[in-house]
């Protein structure tokens, strides 16, 4: 009998041993976490779910390391591991969501962030995350609920008005979205992005002035954002103001000099102010950037037929039709050029594949060219 007691007693030592050191692991885990050593984290919370298979903390920890070294479906794994040990663990649920999103299962997150909000119904967070995963589906008016929940917890909440102005301008609410982010300056009055934001709104709105008005704010708190500059050229075309759209263009581009749509943008303006040589230098550069930018080589081709050089607007319009080969209006303008350089017949040709593929004015412009 006394064996017997001493057996069990050292079982028990040994169980303590175990749970004792499988606890220093973990806090030593926690500790090289928080000095962002998360490969010695992993490590340690590893050893601790050796020595205590149970230790749903553990997993938890462990999970989120691995999510910071980009390990997402492991890190997935471990939180999922540590909701079947504590099925009410709301971390662990949070955790899983956020990890769901960042691997695009956007549908997992929703359904983890709403077990969050069932288990506890006024976690702020959880309301965001999921308006931030039903985002990603397209689900604007879902997510503008959420973060209108969000909101009555935390008022103040700044970039949570500008994301429900967004989502509102989504679902083509653009005077809430602008709502919103009028509320979003006053909390903050020196966000620039804010502004931007509200310019975008308000371009959708094809409210030019307004939207002019707000990256011009935009620009003034922050001078160094090339999208601001873009945005706000985009703006002046609309007003047709292509000159300072110009000025904006090149500012932005100063900045960021590599975007091919800006180029290409550049170059339509030029194009509306004549400056064909301009728009033709503008259009090389995005396909520079883009060689597959078919709108590029086709203004490019307009502008090189409004400078003469027909040879050089054949050539960008075969590019087009190699690469949208159902572009009636390519036929179209290949067909007129080929007529300037005394190519009836190709030019009646290719009037004559616009009709086939749909463009019907193309057979009006051939009975009267090609009798």
């Amino acid at each position: 009998m006394k064996t017997k007691l001493i057996f069990i007693l050292a079982i028990l030592s040994i169980l303590q041993c175990k749970a004792q050191f499988s606890e220093a692991y973990y806090k030593s885990g926690r500790e090289n976490a928080s000095h962002q050593k998360h490969k010695e984290a992993i490590a340690d919370f590893t050893k601790a779910i050796e020595l205590n298979p149970k230790y749903a903390e553990a997993y938890c920890a462990r999970g989120i390391s691995k999510d910071i070294l980009f390990k997402y479906g492991e890190a997935i794994a471990d939180y999922t591991k540590a909701i079947a040990l504590k099925p009410y663990d709301t971390a662990a649920y949070s955790n899983r969501g956020l990890s769901n999103i960042k691997t695009h299962d956007y549908q997992g997150a929703i359904e983890d962030f709403t077990t969050v909000i069932k288990l506890i119904p006024d976690f702020a967070d959880a309301y965001y995350n999921r308006a931030e995963a039903k985002i990603y589906i397209k689900d604007f008016q879902g997510a503008i609920v959420d973060y209108t929940t969000f909101l009555k917890y935390k008022p103040d909440a700044v970039d949570v008005y500008i994301n429900r102005g967004s989502a509102k301008g989504n679902v083509g609410d653009r005077n809430g979205s602008i709502e919103d982010f009028d509320k979003a300056i006053r909390i903050d009055p020196k966000n620039a992005d804010t502004y931007y934001k509200i310019g975008l709104a308000k371009n959708a709105l094809q409210n030019f002035k307004g939207a002019l008005s707000s990256y011009s704010s935009a620009i003034q708190i922050q001078p160094n954002d090339a999208d601001f500059y873009f945005n706000r050229a985009i703006a002046l075309q609309n007003l047709s103001d292509h000159k300072a759209a110009i000025a904006d263009y090149t500012k932005g581009l100063e900045i960021h000099p590599d975007i091919a749509d800006v180029y290409y943008n550049r170059g339509t303006a030029k194009g509306q102010l004549r400056d064909y040589t301009g728009a033709v230098v503008d259009f090389s550069k995005a396909i520079e950037i883009n060689p597959d930018y078919v709108e590029a080589y086709f203004y490019r081709g307009a502008s090189k037929n409004k400078l003469k050089d027909y040879t050089g607007a054949i050539s960008d319009y075969n590019k087009v039709i190699e690469l949208n080969p159902k572009s009636p209006e390519t036929y179209v303008q290949r067909g007129l050029v080929k007529m300037n350089t005394g190519d009836k017949e190709g030019g009646c040709a290719d009037l004559t594949n616009a009709g086939e593929l749909g463009f019907a004015k193309a057979y009006d412009i051939r009975k009267k060219v090609c009798k």
